[in-house]
């Protein structure tokens, strides 16, 4: 399998980085800190024309028909220009509306006439076994009239109108606009199921592309500063406490980017071990995306601190895209329901990472019990049928 970019992929990786240096710099989404709305239409609709909203969509689904490797080139630069707005739900709800049959609608949001906002549950099981959507929910940029649910089985399409209690909050990412809901039995407007578009794995592949942007985005702020920092007539760089988490970085960040384009690859080339390693590379990403953020801040000192200074935002926008579609929990359903929301609650990444660990472990030894007893049985049956076919060859010979 071959990681590197080909040429059309670095045409693509070259239009994002021109394109949203120009319609879409951090300084624009800061002037978009106190509006109501965080997208800038404009930017959008170019951003649509450029065939963004389709780019993974097969050609005949009004799409251009690129891999979800390409599309993680794509978003690796978007995250690594925290820009603001609806675009990894839009992406994927294009996807849910083009395979659920919706070619308007696909139409619409390829077309950037129709934002899609994503929901990050409350619970677990946010989508019934009857398809029907009940519980707690957060909502994400759902500007537009509808929101993204995924989840490990399906990926649902429901009107934001639909929704009650619907109260606005603040988020820690001020570029991001959250709300909090409630559904009661509320039917999608579309569904798509895994079997038919695996729309959950593409966001954990996409989700930890936008990390892997942020990741790579704060090493280059926090060498280029120990580089350039003078004390004492040295740059602050020859330090070991500053050049060892710059080193740190740099090797988080490769790691994070080949786990992630491996991940994408694995989609594209529909292995079976492809759910794995998407869940893999947003664990991967989301780890090396909050470490050196939080070593960025602390390599700039008082001035990372600040709200004039970019590294907050890039640990704000961490925290954001390291939980969304549930984590880990959301495919684990051997857990407990109060075990798997123990872990969507935990907020610290540390103690989230033990106590997971803690339950792997145990899962492990679940499996390893079982194959153990399956091989023990597997044994005495083969030892049973030797000696009954000893007896029956025994019996054959007295008999003759």
């Amino acid at each position: 399998m071959d990681l590197t970019p080909s040429t059309e992929q670095l045409e693509i990786i070259d239009s994002s980085v021109a394109f949203l240096r120009d319609r879409s710099p951090i300084t624009r989404t800061r002037e978009m800190f106190g509006a109501d709305a965080n997208v800038d239409s404009g930017a959008w609709k170019a951003a649509a024309e450029l065939g963004w909203f389709g780019l993974g969509l097969p050609e005949g689904m009004g799409g251009i028909g690129c891999g979800l490797a390409d599309e993680a080139l794509l978003f690796r630069e978007i995250g690594r220009s925290l820009a603001s707005g609806p675009m990894l739900s839009s992406v994927l709800g294009a996807r849910v509306a083009a395979f659920g049959g919706h070619a308007e609608l696909a139409g619409r949001i390829i077309g950037g006439e129709e934002r899609v906002g994503l929901v990050v549950p409350g619970s677990c099981d946010l989508v019934g076994p009857d398809g029907l959507v009940s519980g707690d929910v957060q909502l994400l940029d759902a500007d537009g009239t509808l929101a993204l649910i995924a989840t490990p089985e399906i990926a649902v399409l429901v009107e934001v109108g639909a929704l009650d209690d619907v109260v606005t909050v603040a988020c820690i990412d001020p570029a991001v606009r959250l709300r909090r809901a409630v559904a009661n039995r509320v039917a999608p407007v579309v569904a798509v199921r895994v079997a038919d578009d695996a729309i959950e794995r593409r966001g954990h592949v996409l989700a930890a592309a936008m990390l892997t942007g942020i990741t790579e985005a704060v090493r280059d702020i926090a060498s280029e500063h120990a580089k350039n920092r003078v004390q004492f007539n040295r740059p602050i760089g020859v330090n070991q406490a500053i050049k060892h988490p710059c080193a740190d970085m740099a090797v988080r960040a490769q790691l994070s980017l080949a786990q992630t384009l491996f991940a994408a690859l694995t989609t594209d080339e529909g292995r079976e071990d492809a759910d794995f390693h998407a869940l893999s590379a947003h664990l991967v990403a989301a780890e090396a995306a909050e470490f050196a953020t939080a070593a960025t801040v602390q390599i700039l000192g008082g001035i990372g601190y600040s709200f004039e200074h970019d590294a907050q935002l890039y640990v704000k926008r961490t925290h954001v895209m390291s939980r969304l579609f549930g984590g880990i929990a959301a495919q684990m359903p051997r857990l407990t329901y109060q075990e798997r929301q123990e872990i969507l609650e935990t907020i610290d990444l540390k103690p989230r990472m033990t106590r997971l660990m803690e339950l792997l472990a145990r899962e492990v030894q679940v499996l390893e019990l079982g194959n153990r007893l399956q091989s023990e049985v597997a044994q005495e049956m083969g030892k049973t049928q030797r000696e009954y076919y000893l007896r029956e060859q025994i019996r054959q010979i007295n008999k003759e």
